[in-house]
């Protein structure tokens, strides 16, 4: 009898959540579907060079979760009771009709997750829809294994949480927005404004990390993330990051101004091919952690500050880590049949294709390369954080290590942060078809000469397969 009452109180929470619904409330607020772009107080960094500014969407059908709680409806879910399932088209009211939806989501449908009046929390297994808006105090966290596909914009606002437990996949051929504004306290954002330094401490090596989801998982979007638009671009806009790999597909992913897009855990930040990573300015891509070994890796793609037809006025920066480039002995450590991520010679980042600045007319703005500027994080896989291996760490230096494949194109760049030697490719008359770069703070050198290291080995598609020899002139200071 009390299960039975119980059940029966949650369908009436659910169903009096859906008459409470206030579809024209709802749909007044500015939305993924509705941004509304005019609006100056949603809108006040908006510039006019916004590709998605220009894109035009037919209209279609508009679904809105039914069960976000309200003052009407006291009920909630008990513990372990029946919960609604998105993958139940009664779940979603019909914003047109008013009525309980007849299909769930798919590519050519918005949603939208209403602002709450207290917090409430969406599951289910895999997802997909063409716009999506996560209100305030709305945890939607798509899962089970399976992936989410966004063919359109993104909106979280502020409160909002959207994670998706595996991947994350932004695709079709518009050019779209994600919105993801900084949280509300101002911390993270100072940080970014800033360029504050994030210094590993060896008396307390778990002091929180600001940019590690491990401490704030509200900025934390997906595990994996995919950006794959072949003929579209998304712009990030505030702070957005992953647990794990990032793969940039084709299309551009644009980090917009004074914006952040990070890479966590010990994964690689991936540009293929027919990809690009655009920065705009003041913003910043890299990772959410220190590990030794690659962060960024380019397959051929483009990274670029602004494009020629959005030039920028100020710096934009990529961040990547630092490497044992001072071939310190890490104590305490099991030795690896196949070497360890704290071995002397691991790279930083991998370039090929193009890395370029597009400064405005005028402008001395320059895409921004060095060292991330967050020691925290333990170094990656097959490290075990002794007390011996912190206090080597801390000692380590941050410079970076960058392998420059001949053939990449680089102009209008500021490398920062490079130890003598720092730059390594097989063929050092190449840095002479560069254009307009320049080496600044925390460079062990000016000379680049000293910082760029011909490398005599073997190669195998492009990347070095035998290991750097330790010479005190490239691991010294």
């Amino acid at each position: 009898m009390k299960k039975a009452l119980a059940v029966a109180l949650v369908v009436l929470g659910f169903a009096t959540s859906t008459r409470a619904l206030d579809i024209k409330a709802i749909t007044a607020k500015p939305t993924a579907d509705n941004p509304r772009f005019d609006n100056k107080e949603a809108w006040p960094d908006l510039v006019g060079d916004e590709y998605f500014l220009k894109q035009e969407w037919p209209k279609t059908r508009l679904l809105i979760w039914a069960h976000a709680p309200s003052e009407e409806a006291t009920t909630t879910p008990v513990r372990g009771g029946p919960r609604p399932d998105i993958a139940d088209p009664a779940s979603w009211i019909d914003a047109a009709t008013g009525k309980p939806a007849d299909a769930i989501p798919d590519m050519g449908t918005d949603v939208i997750f209403p602002d709450a009046d207290r917090p409430y929390k969406v599951t289910g297994s895999g997802f997909i829809c063409r716009h999506l808006t996560v209100g305030q105090d709305t945890d939607f966290q798509p899962g089970g294994g399976r992936a989410a596909e966004v063919f359109g914009n993104v909106w979280i606002r502020p409160g909002g949480i959207f994670y998706v437990y595996r991947t994350l996949m932004l695709v079709g051929g518009h050019n779209t927005f994600f919105r993801h504004d900084w949280p509300e306290d101002g911390n993270l954002k100072e940080l970014h404004d800033t360029g504050a330094i994030v210094p590993f401490d060896p008396a307390d090596p778990k002091k929180p990390n600001p940019w590690s989801w491990r401490t704030d998982r509200r900025p934390c979007i997906s595990h994996f993330f995919q950006h794959d638009k072949p003929e579209g671009s998304t712009e990030m806009i505030g702070h957005s990051s992953s647990r794990d790999e990032v793969g940039i597909k084709a299309g551009r992913l644009i980090v917009g101004r004074d914006s952040r897009f990070l890479c966590g855990g010990a994964a690689n930040l991936d540009i293929h091919r027919d990809a690009a990573i655009v920065l705009m300015d003041g913003a910043v891509t890299g990772k959410t952690v220190n590990q030794f070994g690659i962060c960024l890796r380019m397959l051929g793609g483009s990274l670029t500050a602004g494009t020629p037809d959005r030039p920028i006025k100020r710096d934009a920066r990529i961040g990547v880590g630092y490497c044992n480039w001072m071939n310190l002995s890490f104590p305490d450590q099991t030795v690896g049949r196949r070497g360890n991520a704290y071995d002397y010679g691991r790279f930083s980042a991998n370039v090929s294709g193009k890395l370029i600045g597009y400064p405005a007319e005028g402008s001395d703005a320059r895409l921004v390369f060095g060292w991330q500027r967050v020691s925290m994080g333990g170094g990656g896989r097959g490290v075990n954080a002794t007390d011996g291996f912190n206090r080597a760490f801390a000692k380590l230096q941050p410079k970076i290590t960058v392998w420059v494949d001949p053939e990449a194109q680089v102009e209008n760049v500021r490398f920062e942060d490079l130890h003598r030697g720092g730059i390594v490719t097989p063929d050092a008359a190449a840095a002479k078809n560069w254009k307009n770069v320049t080496y600044g703070e925390g460079c062990l050198s000016k000379t680049p000469e000293k910082l760029i290291r011909e490398y005599t080995g073997r190669i195998d598609r492009g990347r070095p397969v035998e290991p750097l020899t330790p010479e005190k002139e490239y691991t010294s200071m």
